[in-house]
């Protein structure tokens, strides 16, 4: 019978054969580890819910033609529980794509029963869906912040990047590290982030668990965390990133905990911020220990998504500003969609899928 339906574990082996064919290589011979992949993530998941599954669209013949993955989210608003809903990869084969199946999939989501519906890695496309659903943008998160340290090759990078011409990176940078020495010296500290008075520790999955009861008193939307699931996202963040993956848990010069950072770093490389939290007056702390440890590191620049609760650190650390449009939000009750836009809201990359590149890993057995 044709139509939606949940995905189930009889259908790994051929939504890994529709993202190999969209996403990937342009073949239906996906690499042995990618039908896991989405096992891991989308079934075994800890905070799996079935009320709120990942979806599959199947043509006359039973052949699935789309599906759409699901990330479920526990939150607290106050006191009172409740379930976001991360809408990540929507996948459509180009002969079907003329009967608007990514529309019907993302339709179906959006009139689940959780509370607040999200996406952090919209495209352009999948943001005129969700404008015409009743989602819309979130403001402050379309909005992309950086702050270069060594900015000749950060410029460099960039403007490669949008050219397509990675194989010249090497040598745009060799050619830029002389201009970049001579700006940070005749700019002072403009460039150079200055040892903060904080300590830092790594950030485990029960320190993580463990302090967000601080940050309670400023917060009126916040994450739920469990110890299952906060195991479970370190561990998919290690998968990911390996290395590269800072995550620090921050502290003023009594010990206090003042927040936490994660990001992933790699020397002469931008570094990505995937989550920010912070005290209500120790955001700019936790940002400048970040950007300490980032330039440490060898990061050319560090990048974020710009939150409401960042706002005024970010602020006033002379980044620079861009509009992506990437973030996109949807709730039926306006007091959850208003807190979610506040302040008073912690709902950061690593709530959403952006993070999540698991699927472009090459994997064991890649043909």
């Amino acid at each position: 019978m044709s139509g939606l339906r949940p995905l189930g574990r009889e259908d790994l082996d051929e939504i890994a054969a529709l993202y190999e064919l969209v996403m990937r290589s342009g073949t239906r011979r996906p690499p042995t580890g990618l039908a896991s992949y989405f096992e891991r993530t989308l079934l075994d998941h800890p905070w799996v819910d079935e009320e709120i599954p990942s979806l599959v669209h199947v043509d006359r013949d039973g052949r699935i033609v789309a599906f759409m993955s699901s990330h479920v989210r526990r939150l607290r608003l106050g006191d009172a529980p409740l379930r976001l809903a991360c809408s990540g990869q929507l996948v459509a084969d180009p002969e079907a794509r003329n009967r608007a199946v990514g529309a019907l999939l993302l339709r179906s989501y959006m009139r689940g029963p959780q509370d607040l519906t999200i996406t952090d890695g919209a495209t352009d496309e999948v943001r005129r869906m969700w404008t015409a659903l009743g989602g819309e943008p979130s403001p402050l998160a379309c909005i992309t912040w950086t702050k270069p340290f060594r900015p000749w090759r950060y410029l460099g990078d960039y403007l490669l990047d949008r050219g397509s011409r990675d194989a010249l990176k090497p040598l745009a940078r060799r050619l830029l590290a002389g201009p970049d020495a001579l700006t940070r010296r005749a700019t002072g500290g403009l460039f150079r982030p200055a040892r903060p008075a904080t300590g830092s520790e790594p950030l485990t999955p029960e320190a993580l668990v463990e302090h967000l009861p601080s940050l309670d008193r400023t917060l009126r939307l916040r994450p739920d965390y469990d110890l299952p699931f906060a195991g479970w996202l370190f561990g998919a963040l290690r998968e990911v990133y390996g290395d590269s993956l800072l995550a620090a848990l921050v502290r003023d010069g009594r010990g206090r905990v003042l927040g936490w950072h994660v990001s992933t770093v790699r020397p002469g490389e931008v570094a990505y911020v995937l989550g920010i939290a912070a005290t209500d007056t120790g955001a700019g702390e936790v940002v400048d220990d970040l950007f300490h440890a980032a330039h440490e590191r060898g990061a050319v620049a560090v990048q974020g998504r710009l939150e409401p609760r960042l706002l005024e650190a970010i602020g006033r650390r002379r980044c620079l500003l861009r509009f992506t449009g990437e973030a996109l939000i949807h709730a039926r009750d306006p007091d959850v969609l208003g807190a979610a836009l506040t302040r008073s809201a912690l709902l950061t990359r690593l709530e959403g899928e952006w993070w999540m590149g698991h699927a472009s890993l090459p994997f064991a057995g890649t043909p």
